[in-house]
């Protein structure tokens, strides 16, 4: 019997076709439409690459807090600051190694300063924004860490504001680069050659140090004060590599002096003033601390220091808001003291130290200035019954610093100040007219009344109130106090016994130390372009440090 024919064999010589291409004929694709498919899958193969290479995994990074990547010279630059800093600051030899105070009883030291923690590629001369390699969480998009906002594009998208400009607080940021600092002393009508002036006067300073750290001779802990910040008011800090050394000694010796007289600082306390040399000292040491706060470098018992040394300024405010020699409480508060001490309390509150005490400590002393200290039209007294002309300055800046720029004190004050200016260009009569306080204020480096301890508070309160005020404030800077400076980075002696001077000796007063006593007063003057940010413009303007 014959088998039936099996209907699913092939004929001979013919092979079985794939069951893909019998599948590909019954829905109709061509080869067009396979070659689509193919090339569709190699694209998004090449994407994905493409992707990955662009935007590259982050590397987890624990010195700063998230925030925008990006930055100056961009996002993946600045991981691997950051992870040279991290590393640097953790390093076995970076903590081990110390720099111990010169004094022989000195009880504590401060972190080396070796050549790898002072590397000129950390953060201290970073520009402050600019479009980066790599984004960021919090400033644009993609994936980083970082600080700061912005926009840029790169390899990634998003930049940030990671220099030193985005650790500390604005009102000092324009201090901090060479760029910002240029910038600023544009904005405010200066020249390139005032930064030259200052960047020799801090080289003079620095040769100038004393073996334990300190700088001058008598009242050597407010001239080390007043050094430190010139120091600090160029962004010098215990990581700078050319300074760093210095401002640690520096430090390290008042923090010293503090420890060993339970938190006050004073060179003589058998001498009634040393109270000015405890709040110059505790101003630099708040400076310093907002520096070693926000940049995250510590500085060894900095910070418990300038809380004992906050507490006993606000422990001596008398109750009428002032501050008196020796911190005794007789019912009269003094404003050139006053000045000092105000000055101190802001920046230690920018700090962050003790703020609600301070803030009312504040108050209290404006009131004074306000009330009992004011004898009206631009006057002020030097305590209740003494009345000089250079308490209009010290009286401007203290309200400007507190909120009270634009009142009636204030602006009556800089008014005061600027008929001193115009005396530049229509002298008065009669130059040793005591009853005419403007005469102080002429910013006349070659007048026997030259003032360059009122002319500190003078030129700082007529930056902030900018205006035509600033416009002749700055050019009687750039023409005397500029053309003071000798050929070494120094200053020439200022003449003396001006009627009008409260003190007749000037800069003499204070003996040996006058050298540096003079440095510090000019240095602090040409740095007023940029040492603070003035908040606003025109007659509104209060004081860069009037928001803290």
């Amino acid at each position: 019997m014959s088998e039936a024919p099996d209907h699913n064999q092939l004929p001979f010589g013919t092979k079985k076709r794939h069951p893909l291409i019998e599948w590909i004929e019954r829905v109709g694709l061509g080869a067009f439409s396979i070659s689509l498919a193919v090339h569709s899958i190699f694209i998004i193969v090449s994407i994905f690459f493409i992707y990955q290479w662009v935007y590259p995994p982050t590397p987890k990074v624990d010195f700063l807090p998230g925030g925008g990547g990006g930055g100056s010279g961009g996002g993946e630059v600045q991981q691997k600051i950051n992870q040279q800093q991290t590393k640097r600051m953790m390093s076995t030899s970076s903590i081990n190694k110390r720099i111990v105070s010169t004094s022989t009883t000195a009880s504590f030291a401060l972190p080396d300063l070796s050549d790898e923690m002072m590397d000129s590629g950390l953060p201290m001369e970073m520009a402050p924004t600019g479009a980066g390699l790599g984004g960021g969480s919090g400033g644009g998009t993609g994936t980083g860490v970082g600080t700061g906002i912005g926009s840029g594009v790169g390899k990634g998208v998003g930049a940030g504001q990671l220099g030193i400009g985005a650790l500390i607080p604005t009102i000092m940021k324009g201090r901090c680069t060479d760029s910002e600092r240029l910038s600023m002393l544009k904005d405010a009508d200066g020249t390139p050659e005032i930064e030259a002036a200052i960047k020799k006067s801090l080289q003079w300073l620095k040769t100038s140090q004393q073996p334990d750290g300190s700088w001058g001779g008598p009242f050597r802990i407010s001239m080390t004060g007043l050094t430190l910040l010139c120091y600090l008011g160029h962004c010098e800090t215990t990581q700078s590599p050319e300074y760093g050394e210095n401002v640690a000694r520096g430090i390290s010796f008042l923090i010293d002096i503090a420890m060993k007289n339970n938190g006050r600082m004073a060179n003589d306390f058998n001498q009634k003033n040393w109270v000015y040399e405890h709040a110059i000292a505790t101003y630099a040491l708040a400076e310093a601390q907002t520096f070693s706060k926000n940049l995250q470098f510590k500085i060894p018992q900095l910070e418990s220091t300038l809380d004992r040394a906050v507490e006993l300024i606000l422990k001596a405010q008398s109750p009428e808001g002032g501050w008196e020699y020796e911190y005794l409480n007789t019912g009269k508060p003094d404003l050139s003291i006053m000045g000092w001490h105000m000055q101190a309390l802001k920046a230690a509150k920018a700090a962050g130290v003790r703020v609600p005490e301070i803030e009312a400590a504040g108050r209290k002393s404006i009131d004074w200035i306000t009330g009992g200290g004011n004898a009206g039209k631009g006057r002020f007294r030097y305590n209740p019954e003494i009345t000089t002309p250079g308490m209009t300055a010290i009286a401007a800046l203290c309200l400007q610093q507190w909120g009270r720029g634009n009142s009636r004190e204030a602006r009556d004050a800089v008014e005061l100040m600027m008929v001193g200016l115009s005396y530049r260009t229509k002298p008065p009569e009669n130059r040793a007219d005591k009853e005419n306080y403007s005469l102080l204020y002429t910013l006349d480096y070659d007048d026997p009344n030259n003032d360059l301890y009122a002319w500190y508070y003078m030129v700082q309160a007529m930056r902030n109130h900018g205006g035509k005020e600033w416009k002749e404030t700055n050019a009687a800077i750039i023409a005397d106090i500029l053309t003071a400076q000798n050929p070494d980075g120094s200053f020439r002696p200022e003449p003396t016994g001006g009627a009008l001077l409260h003190i007749v000796e000037g800069t003499r007063f204070v003996g040996d130390s006058r050298p540096v006593y003079l440095q510090t007063l000019n240095t602090l003057i040409l740095q007023v372009y940029y040492r603070f940010l003035p908040t606003s413009a025109g007659r509104n303007r209060g004081s860069g440090i009037d928001g803290l």
